[in-house]
């Protein structure tokens, strides 16, 4: 690495507080209500921790599904987090893992730009704040962004000395991917891959050139050493029988392609737009084919799916630093006084500004990450009266994950993968779940079928006002509020339990009236 110069401009403190600590304060902005996947994350981790590893699912109703739980070690950690710290510790992991997305683009920054201080940390405050309004929330991609950088750095590092003792971290980068969120595995070698074309000397190409041997050499050890997990090759085929589904991207919203109707498409396009600007006109053309790989590439997956976008977020920043290192000032220490005081003045009332914003909201924050969900009186109810052995409950795909926690088993949850055939070996239950949401199942074979106990419907949901579930099933919980209704089998209901049910959901009925009726006035 360069070493630094006894000389070399360092921006103020001020300048690393104000830009470090305002991305923090944007994640606990967007972190209102933990991310959705959480509920089933933390049923994952209880059990692995509780009864060790699984190959066939014991959370779901169905018996005999054969599971891979592709992010074991991040459910582990999500879990044991939460058992130890509650909700706070859960938004204190998000933090502390945002901050080290930040580090490491800084890092990266800093390497590519010839230490430009105050442009690497405006790019990384750019690319951050961008992740963080769509991305930085509570599921294992937080471990997989960090890992990714690391990847970048390494080989940032070793394309500028070709010292290979950077190698090293390749393999061990790949063994911890590997654990903690195996479907991103593959996103080590796809950014690798750049780099490799670009070690070839190719001179329409403007390639870069350097060692091959030791970076094929540490390539292929980081694959080998991927293997390395408690489901061995089926670990990594993962994400080839996961996704590609066509009612997994018919159904799932983060799995859709690219439109430009939405918010996300719209910042998106602004975002591609830009760096596209930036990549075509700066550098006089002498671009780093790497750069050029991983923007294209990236660019791609997220007009596949929305989903791909971080990945775009994550690679096509940091290349500015590249391209404007000798376009943007590196020394500010120049300017006179009176200008030096102004900015430095300016940049402590930032500063100043975000601490307080991040104490602020920090205080504030057990109302904001309280583990809370709509249907929470719902299941409070079930938890009261129903023991989870005796419950076989429907629930919806966003639903389920919610019922796993308080320990019920339901038809699905949001691990959309392991219900399909091709990957538990028996059933294609997430079909059957989008036939039935969208009226291509008849209803009444679908609930003879299962004879579910009992039956947790929003009001979207196409069982919440069906006949054949009020011929069969029986509200005794409602939230009008919500839109949540638990519904119980007749045949399973003492007249006395049913004249209560009635009493409770009367209540509800009036309760709500009044409400609706208090606003009106």
């Amino acid at each position: 690495m360069v070493k630094k110069k006894k000389d070399e401009f360092k921006p103020t403190i001020w300048l690393y507080i104000a830009l470090f600590i305002f991305p923090l304060v944007l994640t606990l902005l967007y972190v209102k209500n933990l991310d959705n996947d959480i509920w089933y994350l933390l049923s994952e981790g209880r059990y692995i921790v509780n009864h060790g590893i699984y190959h066939v699912d014991p959370l779901s109703m169905h018996e005999g599904l054969q599971v891979v739980v592709q992010n074991w070690l991040s459910a582990s950690i999500f879990w044991v987090i939460y058992d130890l710290l509650g909700e706070m510790g859960l938004l204190f992991l998000v933090l502390i893992c945002n901050f080290f997305i930040c580090f490491m683009l800084y890092k990266i920054c800093i390497l590519i730009s010839d230490r430009n201080y105050v442009l690497s940390l405006l790019i990384m405050f750019l690319c951050d704040i961008t992740l963080t309004s769509h991305y930085i929330v509570s599921r294992p991609q937080i471990f997989s962004f960090i890992l990714l950088l690391g990847v970048i750095y390494v080989l940032e590092l070793y394309a500028k000395t070709e010292d290979k003792k950077y190698l090293i971290w390749l393999p061990i980068l790949s063994l911890i991917e590997a654990n903690l969120h195996a479907s991103l595995w593959w996103m080590i070698f796809l950014f690798t891959l750049p780099y490799v074309i670009d070690s070839f000397k190719i001179k329409f190409l403007n390639t870069h050139g350097f060692k091959k041997k030791p970076l094929f050499i540490a390539i292929l050890i980081a694959f080998l050493v991927g293997f390395i997990n408690p489901y061995g090759y089926k670990m990594m085929t993962f994400i080839f029988t996961s996704y590609g589904d066509k009612y997994m991207h018919l159904y799932i919203n983060e799995l859709l392609p690219y439109s430009f109707a939405n918010n996300l498409g719209k910042h998106m396009f602004i975002t591609f737009g830009l760096i596209a600007f930036c990549y075509a006109f700066f550098r006089e053309g002498h671009i780093r084919f790497r750069y050029l790989c991983l923007f294209a590439g990236t660019l791609l997956l997220g007009f596949m799916s929305i989903k791909g976008f971080s990945h775009f977020i994550l690679v096509s920043f940091f290349p500015m630093a590249y391209f404007f290192k000798d376009i943007f000032p590196k020394d500010f220490s120049e300017l006179d006084n009176k200008s030096r005081a102004f900015i430095k003045g300016m940049l402590m009332l930032v500063s100043g500004i975000c601490f307080a914003a991040f104490v602020f909201l920090l205080t504030k924050a057990p109302a904001k990450v309280e583990l809370k969900h709509d249907a929470q009186d719902v299941m409070a109810y079930m938890i009261k009266k129903f023991d989870p052995n005796d419950v076989t409950i429907y629930s919806s795909f966003n639903n389920g994950g919610f019922v796993e926690f308080y320990g019920y088993k339901p038809y699905i949850d949001p691990r959309a993968e392991l219900y399909l055939k091709k990957n538990n070996k028996k059933d294609d239950i997430f079909e059957e779940l989008y036939k039935l949401q969208h009226h291509n199942l008849d209803v009444e074979s679908f609930l003879t079928k299962y004879n579910f106990t009992h039956l947790l419907v929003q009001n979207s949901d196409v069982l919440y006002n069906n006949s054949d579930v009020q011929d069969k099933y029986f509200i005794i919980y409602e939230n009008t509020k919500t839109g949540y209704r638990l519904y119980m089998r007749n045949d399973l209901l003492s007249e006395e339990e049913r004249k209560e049910a009635e009493k409770q959901y009367t209540d509800a009925v009036d309760k709500a009236k009044e409400e609706s009726e208090k606003k009106d006035k």
